[in-house]
C-alpha cells in the first residue's frame, strides 16, 4: 500500500475527561491492478493507544457527517454500503468486488463482522450505495464496544472505510469510542475507560 499525504482536522471535545485518545486519520491507496476504474483508498482512524475503541461513526444535529466524491463511488452489484454486507466467498470468485466502496469499523468483509447501521430502518446509506454522497445528521454505523473489531490493534489503526473512485473523496465524520482501561503491575484497574469523542474530523482521498 502507498500512503498518501492528506488533510486532517480533528477536534476532541470531551469536557471533564482527558484529551487526545484519537490521534489522526491516515489514508492508504490500495493497488487495484486496474480491474476497476479509478483508484481505491482505505481510511484509518489512528488512536493514541493499542486497545482504544471506536464503537460508532456518526452524524447528528449540529454535527453532520458527509462523505462525498467529485465523481461517483464504485459500487459492485454484490457489495453493500457496509463492509459486513460484502461476502468473503464472493470476493474470492470476483476480484472486482474486493474494491467495492463501503464503510466499516475494523473489518473489511462479512466474516465475524457485527457492524450495523442506526436507526435500524435507516435510508442514509442508500445514496452512497448508488454511487452518491453518504450524508446524515441523524445516523451512524456502529458495533457494540465489546466486539474485538472495535479495538485498535498494535499499529493503533482502525479501518473505517474503503472508497473506489475516479475522483476525489472528501469526508467529514464524528467518532465515538472509549479508551482502554489501564492496569497496574498486579493487573488491577488503575484507571477506567474514558470517553473518546472526536467531532469535525476531515479527510481527503486523491488529488
Amino acid at each position: 500500500m502507498k500512503k498518501l499525504k492528506l488533510s486532517v482536522c480533528a477536534f476532541l471535545l470531551v469536557p471533564v475527561l482527558t484529551w487526545g485518545q484519537f490521534s489522526h486519520i491516515e489514508v492508504d491507496e490500495v493497488e487495484n491492478g486496474g480491474v476497476v476504474a479509478g483508484r481505491t483508498y482505505r481510511v484509518y482512524a489512528v488512536m493514541e493507544s493499542e486497545g482504544d475503541v471506536i464503537d460508532a461513526i456518526f452524524g447528528e444535529a449540529g454535527k453532520p457527517m458527509e462523505i462525498s466524491c467529485s465523481s461517483t463511488f464504485y459500487q459492485h452489484p454484490k457489495g453493500g454500503a457496509l463492509a459486513a454486507e460484502v461476502q468473503r466467498y464472493d470476493i474470492q470468485n470476483d476480484a472486482t468486488l474486493g474494491y467495492d466502496s463501503w464503510v466499516t469499523i475494523g473489518l473489511e468483509d462479512n466474516y465475524m463482522n457485527s457492524l450495523t447501521a442506526f436507526p435500524p430502518e435507516t435510508t442514509f446509506l442508500k445514496a452512497f450505495e448508488e454511487g452518491g454522497t453518504l450524508a446524515t445528521d441523524n445516523g451512524a454505523w456502529f458495533v457494540l464496544p465489546d466486539k474485538r473489531q472495535a479495538f485498535a490493534p498494535e499499529d493503533k489503526r482502525i479501518l473505517i472505510g474503503q472508497f473506489t473512485t475516479t475522483g476525489t473523496v472528501n469526508g467529514l465524520i464524528n467518532i465515538h469510542g472509549r479508551t482502554k482501561a489501564i492496569l497496574d503491575a498486579d493487573g488491577n484497574v488503575e484507571s477506567g475507560a474514558q470517553l473518546i469523542q472526536a467531532e469535525g474530523v476531515t479527510f481527503t482521498c486523491g488529488r
